[in-house]
């Protein structure tokens, strides 16, 4: 990403949202940064997210403070968009729904986003990087 970012409006951040189901949610676990990728819904302004076969302990996502963030990267225009979102999680009570999605666990966690603030960025993919992959060369010494 380049320092020509564009800045997002909180409009924006929501609707772009919207448009994927697959994220990363970063939380801390046993004192310890955990970022993994997870599935989420959208309803209005609420978050889901399935944490899949990853087993976390109860107190690691009830009423913690997490973020959550979704991107997109067109490969061709090598330009996207970036939304963060942060806030307190909160385990819902009383699922009423079948969460059987965390093979090889029992069963999936499934924890809500409560946000508190989103912010995102409109990106462009560094011309550096790019150089650096196209002719296969190791990074240089610094």
């Amino acid at each position: 990403m380049t320092a020509h970012d564009d800045a997002l409006s909180e409009r924006e951040c929501w609707e772009l949202l919207a448009t994927a189901s697959v994220g990363r949610l970063a939380l801390s676990v046993r004192a310890l940064p955990v970022i993994m990728p997870v599935q989420y819904h959208l309803d209005g302004r609420r978050l889901a997210a399935c944490l899949g076969h990853h087993a976390l302990p109860e107190r690691a996502l009830d009423e913690t403070v997490i973020a959550f963030a979704v991107d997109s990267i067109d490969p061709v225009t090598k330009a996207g968009w970036s939304v963060q979102v942060q806030g307190r999680s909160v385990i819902p009570r009383g699922l009423r729904i079948d969460s059987g999605c965390g093979w090889p666990a029992a069963a999936a966690q499934v924890v809500q986003i409560q946000p508190g603030t989103i912010s995102g960025h409109r990106v462009h993919l560094c011309p550096f990087i790019d150089t650096l992959l196209a002719a296969g060369r190791p990074l240089p010494a610094g």
